[in-house]
């Protein structure tokens, strides 16, 4: 038995959610994963620690442990958009107006208190006068604290799908199901996931297109108006983008990240899901297309708003909202300020 009693004892904390048939169901799936991933050259200690490691550091990043890097935008009509780079996984995007709160992107469960004692600290109230949650896609790390808030969350109908299924590979069967199934597992119980039985979907027939993409839905929050673009399906099924055109801002969720922007301690945990599965991208060439087609909508876009001395701003959901420089680069907008829990 390769997750021998040691190793369960290791991660007994983590996995304490799982029902005794979960259990064993997750105990088999890891063993198969490990006989996958050492045929393809990982090693079955190097594979455990990869898997042990993902409780270890949420559990050293939240409470006392949590930091994050977060830029403060101000918008039009003494808006403010808040975007928070946690310790582990992507970032939460909150919006801040006279009607209250819009959260575009949860972060995971495990991190939701911190993040409200954060809000307090930062001067911007707490999640009571959240009105409007999105969820870009079925991640952990982009929806498993949607159940948290005062307010359904809106996501695509495969999200939903997806996250009833147990695995971030539904509808993108690429052989990698097994691999795709125990990590899913592993994340979200180890980051306490906690998404509501009942969601709202957002609209899924095709009303216009932006490039490659069609734009889904719209929805109107405060005096914004998003663009709902449907991915094409690279990174997981039912990934959706949202652009606001009054605001220049385009939220391309896990379809582009600025890394260069991450610590060295949050890069590292972003591997390991790359680490365990093979590639965060359930079609890699498919994620490549998407990466190129929204860098390519975003140059267009920003040449638009230059015309009115404005910028496109890049929420990418992984690192710092982002500009292109004069490379077409992605580059910080602005110079993210740190937070610290323990210097509040």
């Amino acid at each position: 038995m390769m997750l021998d009693t040691g190793f369960l004892k290791r991660i007994a904390p983590y996995i304490e959610p799982l029902t005794k048939e979960e259990l064993a169901e997750y105990i088999a799936e890891g063993e198969e994963s490990v006989r996958i991933r050492e045929a393809e050259g990982v090693s079955p200690a190097e594979y455990l620690q990869l898997v042990e490691n993902i409780g270890l550091y949420l559990g050293k990043t939240t409470g006392a442990g949590f930091d994050s890097h977060y830029q403060k935008i101000p918008l039009r009509n003494d808006k403010t958009l808040l975007v928070i780079q946690l310790p582990g996984g992507g970032n939460m995007n909150v919006f801040l107006t006279s009607e209250g709160k819009m959260i575009l992107d949860t972060g995971y469960g495990c991190y939701f208190n911190d993040c409200e004692r954060m809000l307090r600290s930062v001067g911007a109230g707490d999640f009571s006068d959240v009105k409007f949650v999105v969820c870009t896609h079925g991640d952990a790390d982009h929806c498993g604290a949607a159940g948290h808030f005062p307010v359904l969350p809106v996501m695509h109908p495969v999200t939903k799908a997806l996250l009833e299924d147990g695995s971030r590979g539904y509808a993108s069967p690429n052989g990698r199901e097994i691999l795709e199934k125990f990590y899913t597992t592993t994340i979200n119980t180890y980051s306490r996931m906690n998404v509501p039985a009942t969601v709202r979907f957002c609209k899924t027939e095709p009303i216009g297109k932006r490039g490659l993409f069609s734009v889904i839905d719209t929805f109107a929050f405060a005096d914004m108006r998003f663009e709902v673009w449907a991915s094409l399906g690279g990174h997981i099924a039912g990934q959706v983008f949202l652009y606001e055109p009054d605001e220049g801002l385009l939220f391309t969720s896990d379809a582009l990240l600025n890394f260069a922007t991450l610590t060295k301690e949050r890069a590292d945990y972003s591997s390991i899901a790359d680490s365990m599965i093979g590639s965060v991208n359930v079609n890699s060439e498919t994620a490549r297309i998407e990466r190129r087609e929204l860098m390519r909508i975003a140059k267009e876009l920003d040449s638009e708003l230059k015309r009115t001395g404005r910028r496109l701003l890049i929420c990418c959901g992984h690192g710092a909202v982002s500009i292109l420089d004069e490379n077409g680069m992605l580059s910080p907008y602005s110079e993210p300020l740190y937070y610290a829990a323990g210097s509040s």
